[in-house]
């Protein structure tokens, strides 16, 4: 028969004797003790060992048991861990002030070894009741992800080997926070993309933000990104929020990026590097958590071999690329997109779905497709209505 583990606790206390004392009291009622003489230490084992409860003296050097207690309960993993202050003053403040921290119960030195031991069963019962949060907690994100990445791989359709490719690479980087620079010719689809690795993120439920950066002049660019107060320039009559807020905690698609001048490239780089910019006309700094995507069809390095593009820039965006293939390279998806367009076509207009001959087929893997799949699309327009009522389109 398995050997039942031993419930694990964490005691922390910065005199030696009552540390002493309280480690031999658990291990001879059958728990695992960490041990830990300061505050610091305790968070460090807290976070090493990740034990099943806690027993924080309130008064230790440097951190002290308040401290540890909010930090444990701040943290995305440990904040299931039941903790137990344990203190010498009697006030009501502290108590409360405790509980804010987030400590699930404490005790009173000097304290009856069987009151603390019943108080430790209590607290294991909360723990029961935390780890069934915990899991289903996370059942219910991962069921989110599963059903996010069914809905956003579904707006990008290719079954080829250069689309498999790019679907690796957004399951792989998706999870994480790290800049994305989408490259490829203009209407490869470059912004599904840029969803789907919003969709399949731990940021899928906070907002997805698109920009185009070559839909603004430089000035109105900066105010639509970061915002002005004010009075900034003429015509602002109130302050306004910038996209960068719009977006905090979620993603920030920057489509064509290569177009932004090298005074706005200084600002997206500040965002970038510390999550920090100023508003126009104001001088309040101002902090956000955003991951940015950007995506570019023009040649980055060649920009900056002409001094248009800032360096720094291009690796700090640059940290993972995904290069999408033009439609030419990979015509072997070209009936799946056409017929996906027909029948998108047929619902949005309420009539029955047309089909492409054998021939007509042919014709359209024959063919370059400068335009790539929007030009794709929007051929599949055209011949929905200049077919009439054929239900057949030949070439």
């Amino acid at each position: 028969m398995s050997k039942i583990p031993a419930i694990k606790i964490l005691a922390a206390d910065d005199h030696e004797e009552s540390l002493f004392a309280l480690e031999n009291l658990l291990t001879l009622n059958g728990y695992e003790v960490v041990r830990a003489t300061n505050g610091q230490e305790a968070w460090q084992l807290a976070k090493s060992q990740n034990p099943d409860l806690a027993l924080l003296d309130v008064a230790m050097p440097g951190l002290d048991g308040y401290q540890v207690t909010k930090a444990i309960k701040d943290h995305p993993l440990l904040k299931y861990i039941p903790v137990i202050l344990v203190t010498s003053k009697d006030d009501l403040k502290d108590v409360l002030y405790g509980f804010e921290q987030g400590a699930d119960d404490y005790i009173k030195k000097p304290y009856r070894k069987e009151e603390l031991l019943s108080r430790l069963r209590a607290a294991m019962r909360t723990r029961a009741i935390y780890r069934e949060l915990q899991d289903t907690t996370q059942a219910n994100r991962e069921l989110r992800r599963a059903i996010s990445a069914q809905h956003s791989f579904g707006s990008i359709v290719g079954e080829s080997l250069e689309m498999q490719a790019v679907y690796s690479l957004i399951e792989k980087v998706a999870p994480s926070d790290v800049p994305v620079l989408i490259t490829g010719e203009s209407g490869t689809g470059k912004e599904l993309v840029a969803k789907a690795l919003h969709s399949n993120s731990p940021r899928c439920e906070e907002p997805f933000i698109v920009q185009n950066c070559s839909a603004f002049n430089d000035s109105l660019l900066e105010s639509e990104l970061f915002g002005h107060v004010r009075g900034a320039f003429t015509g602002a009559l109130r302050d306004k929020r910038g996209l960068f807020e719009a977006a905090d905690h979620g993603t920030f698609f920057l489509d064509e990026v290569g177009e932004m001048s090298p005074s706005l490239q200084a600002k997206l780089l500040r965002v970038l590097q510390d999550g920090s910019f100023i508003s126009v006309g104001s001088t309040s700094i101002k902090n956000v958590n955003v991951r940015v995507i950007a995506a570019t069809n023009r040649d980055l390095q060649g920009l900056i071999a002409a001094g248009t593009f800032r360096e720094d820039l291009y690796y700090r965006l640059n940290v993972v690329n995904i290069k999408l293939p033009p439609l030419r390279e990979r015509k072997s998806d070209i009936p799946l997109l056409a017929t996906h367009f027909l029948a998108r076509l047929a619902v949005k207009q309420e009539v029955p779905t047309k089909s492409l001959t054998p021939e007509a087929v042919r014709a359209l893997c024959d063919y370059a497709w400068p335009g790539n799949v929007r030009e794709l699309q929007n051929e599949m327009a055209r011949l929905m209505i200049m077919c009439g009522s054929e239900q057949t389109i030949r070439p």
